[in-house]
């Protein structure tokens, strides 16, 4: 695998949320800090959209989400709305939240590297075990784990390893963003009866698959050997494309109609 260092190219333009069009991010904040929010977000939050820290190399999401992305990303940088950004900026500081509190028993934020291959583990236990956090919104707990979660704690997994790390255990803590669950007949609120099933305090009505507004879910960790030639072959795939600046193929899914590359994408395709 190539240890070459890649640059994502910084993109200092927007699509402005409020239909303007394409605009310079100086331009966005401007706009907003005259009090002219057409768009509905005010200057200072802007601001933290447009401060996140410009990422290097190749990451952990680069390999475990559609080639494709990671190439335009890396090749041209993301030109998006605030509120397309929005979504991400809120994972962030929940991460950050973590690593404000401190605790004798685990690590957090731990930055790995392998190979070239650039992650973050968000939760490392001393006794082997890694809890990697996922915002989500309208959670439903009967389908978790979502798309590519499973294996992109997996790859934080042979990355703890290869530092020499002990890791035995896995899981994925959701978060919903939109709070615990709510009564589906009368939207009242739901409490734990004595069995744990959530009822409603409104209706009793009993509602099993409910949630408090966080859900922990075990991953099963795969062979070693085949979670490292997982990896070597995604990368590699990606170093040739960018190498050679020929876009990889196409990795379809719902996830596409969330991309900031979805017209760039589907151009191509068809031409």
């Amino acid at each position: 695998m190539s240890n070459a260092p890649i640059k994502l190219q910084r993109n200092d333009d927007i699509l402005c949320s409020a239909g303007r069009g394409r605009r310079s991010k100086m331009a966005c904040l401007a706009c907003a800090l005259s009090h002219n929010n057409e768009c509905g977000y005010d200057y200072a939050l802007l601001n933290a959209l447009f401060s996140d820290k410009e990422r290097t190399g190749v990451h952990v999401t680069d390999l475990t989400g559609c080639l494709r992305r990671a190439y335009y990303e890396k090749m041209d940088g993301a030109l998006e709305h605030p509120h397309e950004m929005l979504a991400r900026f809120v994972g962030t500081a929940v991460h950050g939240f973590i690593e404000q509190f401190p605790s004798e028993h685990l690590d957090s934020e731990l930055p790995l590297s392998l190979d070239g291959l650039e992650g973050t583990a968000d939760v490392v236990y001393k006794n082997g075990t890694i809890v990697d956090f996922k915002t989500t919104r309208w959670m439903k707990i009967n389908n978790l784990p979502y798309g590519s979660h499973a294996k992109q704690v997996n790859v934080y997994a042979a990355m703890l390893r290869a530092q020499g790390r002990e890791v035995n255990r896995a899981y994925i803590q959701y978060v919903d963003l939109s709070g615990p669950s709510k009564c589906t007949t009368c939207k009242g609120p739901l409490a734990p009866g004595s069995d744990g099933v959530m009822v409603c305090q409104r209706c009793t009505k009993i509602n099993p698959n409910a949630h408090t507004g966080a859900h922990l879910v075990e991953i099963e960790l795969e062979p070693e050997g085949m979670i490292a030639e997982w990896i070597e072959t995604r990368k590699r795939i990606l170093d040739l494309a960018l190498e050679a600046e020929q876009t990889p193929e196409a990795e379809a899914s719902f996830l596409c109609d969330y991309c900031a590359f979805r017209e760039q994408c589907y151009a191509e395709d068809a031409g």
